[in-house]
């Protein structure tokens, strides 16, 4: 029998995300104890970089469903004093610590189904996580890789983000002579059936004229210059989503729907209601 008569005939087809990143990717690209993971960091825009993953000399750190956060124990407090706080780890985190410092952080979507502007507010957010990590680590600029692993059909709908963006095809390709035969039949199965497994195209957006963050939306009102007076998140105005934005702080990089016409929803409320309670926060002028 073969992966894909399985998929239809046994357990049915995974598609969790995590199980790609913390599974199918490591068997890629680990294989033959990272003998071949120089063709990653070529991938991600860093050039050839060869590790030694032997457990008495290694440099390398490889890390998936990291939290920096939940890490921070006993002396790694001290380490990494007022480190964030939030848990926007990308998905993949690989430290390599000699010759020459590197980071590679690896943000992968497999079946969900982002919008341009959704995907972009996860890597800002991201990316100022991977600045605190790389300025603790003195990673120079040049050795950092912060890049999107999308499928290629993903990937065109996406078009141009923040960060490079890398296929999983691409991944597929590059590994096709030296992984595990199994794993790499999973993912060509996996990236076959990409249409049928992926998640449900949103719906929700149909009521936006545009998306503004919520620091542009502060900054037009009390300039005058607002076209969209009003806007929408989960929840209308006094909902757990936005209380959580304003009150972490995330209001200022967070897209929010936007309308210059009145919305009957009840997650819709006025740019002045959200400015009044924005203002609350915020030292007087």
């Amino acid at each position: 029998m073969s992966v894909a008569h399985l998929a239809d005939t046994g357990l049915p087809f995974n598609r969790k995300e995590r199980y790609f990143t913390g599974t199918v990717f490591p068997m890629l690209v680990c294989a033959d104890n990272f003998a071949h993971f120089g063709r990653l960091t070529e991938l991600a825009g860093l050039g050839r970089i060869d590790v030694d993953a032997s457990p008495t000399s290694a440099n390398v750190q490889f890390f998936t469903e990291y939290s920096l956060a939940e890490s921070l124990i006993g002396d790694a407090k001290t380490r990494f004093p007022g480190a964030p706080t939030r848990k926007d780890t990308p998905d993949v985190l690989i430290y390599v610590a000699a010759p020459r410092r590197a980071l590679i952080a690896i943000e992968a979507k497999m079946y969900d189904r982002p919008t341009t502007a959704e995907l972009n507010e996860q890597l800002a957010l991201q990316a100022a996580l991977v600045r605190y990590i790389t300025g603790r680590l003195e990673v120079e600029d040049t050795r950092i890789a912060h890049v999107a692993l999308l499928p290629a059909a993903l990937a065109s709908k996406i078009g141009t983000l923040l960060v490079p963006t890398v296929t999983w095809e691409h991944l597929l390709e590059t590994y096709a002579d030296v992984a595990p035969p199994y794993f790499l039949e999973v993912l060509r199965v996996a990236l076959a059936r990409h249409e049928q497994l992926a998640s449900p195209r949103p719906t929700f957006g149909a009521n936006a004229e545009m998306k503004l963050t919520g620091a542009e939306i502060y900054e037009r009102h009390r300039a005058g210059s607002i076209t969209t007076p009003w806007m929408g998140r989960k929840g209308g105005l006094n909902g757990a989503e936005l209380t959580s934005d304003i009150a972490s702080g995330t209001w200022r990089v967070h897209l929010y729907e936007c309308s210059s016409k009145p919305v009957q929803n009840t997650n819709w409320f006025t740019v002045a209601e959200f400015v009044a309670r924005v203002a609350t926060t915020l030292p007087p002028r």
